[in-house]
């Protein structure tokens, strides 16, 4: 696949490689949830610069020391960035979730902690970094869902009255190996990538692989068989599902 193509071109190339194609796996980031309201680094980023009483960027935030010691600020600004459990799935979630259905995708790997492809009703998610509802008691170490969070203003623990954090935060940002692990089986397996919303660069995936990489900024290092969908994840999605319901 070469490229350029405007981009009706590469939505109806997409959609002609998912039909032929039995085994996909998509690779999520935080572009897929954008239009669910969740921003993504940069606009987290941006949302902290803007903030006149935090002085730190988003690794300030999820460091452990600085919730432990600053709880109150923490939950502040964890609420106005990653907490967003109103959120709900987009049309790209739904439509990954209908290739599921129909036996055509394999499963996918996540790096979002928002849970909104569990949500749509994906069925085989591996999460790297976990999601929202892992939180765990500084103290006791009892586990909690996200309701705790939704409920309270800064989550105390009812067992031992110490704080409850996201496991994210008091992993200090490390990921599931066994995750990981799932993830990476799902993709040496695959016999077509769709890349959502990640910087992450193509050729970092197999390069036997045929790839759909949906971003809003293109790739710096395109392969030969990667195709680019320019835009929103959801914007993508909607031109894609209505051309691939044609087919």
């Amino acid at each position: 696949m070469k490229q350029p193509l405007s981009l009706n071109a590469a939505i109806q190339r997409a959609a002609s490689l998912i039909k032929d194609s039995s085994h996909i796996v998509a690779f999520t980031g935080a572009g897929i949830s954008t239009d669910s309201g969740i921003p993504d680094l940069s606009g987290i980023d941006q949302i902290l610069s803007q903030d006149d009483n935090f002085d730190g960027n988003v690794f300030t935030l999820l460091n452990s020391k600085f919730a432990v010691r600053n709880p109150k600020e923490f939950y502040r600004l964890y609420r106005k960035t990653f907490f967003q459990p109103s959120a709900r799935p987009n049309i790209a979630h739904h439509f990954l979730k209908h290739l599921e259905e129909i036996g055509k995708l394999g499963g996918i790997a996540t790096m979002n902690i928002d849970w909104l492809h569990q949500m749509s009703g994906s069925k085989t998610v591996y999460e790297y970094w976990g999601d929202m509802r892992m939180n765990h008691c500084i103290g006791c170490h009892h586990s909690y869902d996200w309701n705790v969070v939704r409920d309270q203003p800064v989550p105390y623990c009812p067992i031992c009255g110490q704080l409850i954090l996201p496991d994210f935060v008091l992993r200090g940002l490390g990921t599931y190996a066994n995750e990981i692990l799932g993830g990476r089986k799902l993709i040496d397996n695959a016999d077509l990538l769709i890349i959502i919303g990640t910087k992450r660069q193509p050729d970092s995936f197999p390069e036997r692989t045929p790839k759909i990489v949906v971003n809003a900024e293109a790739s710096t290092g395109q392969e030969q068989n990667t195709l680019w969908l320019g835009g929103t994840a959801k914007n993508a999605f909607l031109k894609l599902a209505h051309v691939y319901a044609s087919l």
